[in-house]
C-alpha cells in the first residue's frame, strides 16, 4: 500500500513542497498569457527589499560603524 500510494504521489506534478512555495511567491498563471514567465507578488518583493534592508542595516551598525 506504502509503494503504491508513493507512485500515485508522484505522479500527481501538481503536488509538492516547491509548487506551494510558487504559488505564494509569483503571480497565478494566465493560459492565453504567451509569457513563460510569471511576476512574483507585490508583497513578496516588498518582504524581501525589507529584510535585505534590514540585514543591511544590521550588519553596518553592528560591524562597519
Amino acid at each position: 500500500m506504502d509503494r503504491l500510494l508513493r507512485q500515485h504521489l508522484r505522479l500527481r506534478s501538481d503536488l509538492g513542497l516547491w509548487n506551494a512555495l510558487a504559488a505564494m511567491i509569483f503571480e497565478s498563471h494566465n493560459a492565453f498569457s504567451t509569457e513563460p514567465r510569471r511576476k512574483p507578488h507585490r508583497c513578496f518583493v516588498l518582504f524581501v527589499v525589507n529584510l535585505v534592508a534590514a540585514l543591511a542595516a544590521l550588519a553596518y551598525f553592528n560591524f562597519l560603524n
